[in-house]
């Protein structure tokens, strides 16, 4: 049996809640033997994965506080829908999460494992992290889920 684990908030974030229902999605349209888990990144099991990677599990306000910035909540996030990096996930707008999002946030995804930070989400396939600080994009999520299917 598969073990996919996404580390995230709770209750979850846009990001944290579309990456799970993707991957939830994902295994049983491609018939994959795993089971998905959202771990809160307050966890102890995501604290012993994120230890074994030298770093301690934190969200994008956690990389912030170390950065001594302040995350700039009063800009209006406004997704574009019809662009090529939303459309793909249109069957999941329900989730409030935007690429747009994804790229407000970008600055600490791309500072956090040099501050020691795992940020939210996080994805874990088998013991292996795959993917944090943002949702991947749908054709890797399901090149990684098929990589199981030989396993």
């Amino acid at each position: 049996m598969n073990s996919i684990i996404i580390i995230g908030t709770e209750p979850p974030c846009p990001r944290c809640k579309l990456l799970t229902k993707i991957l939830t999605d994902k295994v049983k349209e491609l018939e994959i033997n795993a089971i998905v888990h959202h771990a809160v990144y307050t966890d102890p099991e995501a604290g012993e994965f994120a230890g074994q990677l030298g770093l301690v599990p934190g969200t994008s306000s956690s990389v912030a506080k170390r950065m001594n910035v302040e995350i700039d909540n009063s800009r209006k996030i406004i997704p574009n829908f019809d662009s090529e990096f939303n459309t793909e996930y249109e069957d999941y707008f329900f989730t409030n999460w935007s690429y747009e999002l994804d790229e407000h946030l970008r600055i600490y995804e791309n500072n956090a494992k040099e501050l020691g930070i795992l940020m939210t989400p996080s994805l874990i396939i088998n013991g292996e992290l795959k993917h944090s600080g943002s949702v991947p994009r749908l054709s890797q999520i399901t090149a990684w889920l098929l990589e199981l299917k030989d396993v």
